[in-house]
């Protein structure tokens, strides 16, 4: 999904966006990717929060308990279920976030597209999106930071703190709708 996101990006000429309604596409097609993209590594992440006796699943549908007797780390369990560094997924988020934070200009309304999942209020109060949006970059930054601590609580609570600020964002901002919700 990054790589995607990113020669999207690469392509969309964004001094004639006004006037190409296919790069108007483009722009909601590389936000879209980045978001889902973004979705799937804090999906991941959820890992870190897992209490003993939960049963973690990663993408290829194998599942582990998370232990109550052993002294396995949260980032252990996350690098053996998902094959990668936790921290790898963290940087990913804030990466994403960072590129695309000003991919909804006034024309990638659903006045203006054939399709987004973004509410007109993005557009009709972007003051408060903006802040909404920040307060995720804040959060993802945090979570970074955490992961130079070592410590597991403080992980934790940014990994909560993310999924938080990404809720309300998306409350608030995206169209809900019975194929979207999970």
């Amino acid at each position: 999904f990054l790589f995607l996101a990113l020669i999207l990006m690469s392509t969309i000429n964004f001094g004639h966006a006004q006037n190409s309604d296919e790069d108007k596409n483009a722009i909601v097609e590389v936000r879209q990717t980045a978001m889902q993209a973004m979705w799937t590594r804090l999906d991941r992440l959820s890992t870190l929060i897992a209490q003993p006796g939960d049963i973690v699943t990663s993408s290829d549908g194998s599942a582990i308990i998370v232990g109550s007797e052993n002294k396995t780390e949260p980032t252990e369990y996350y690098t053996l279920i998902h094959g990668k560094e936790p921290s790898q997924d963290a940087l990913e988020i804030y990466n994403l976030l960072s590129q695309v934070e000003n991919f909804w200009p006034n024309n990638t309304s659903i006045h203006h597209v054939q399709y987004t999942n973004a509410e007109q209020l993005v557009w009709l109060i972007p003051e408060a999106f903006k802040r909404y949006y920040t307060d995720s970059v804040i959060a993802s930054e945090n979570l970074n930071k955490s992961f130079d601590s070592k410590n597991y609580e403080n992980i934790r609570r940014s990994v909560c703190m993310l999924a938080l600020s990404c809720g309300r964002c998306h409350g608030a901002f995206r169209k809900v709708k019975f194929d979207n919700l999970r």
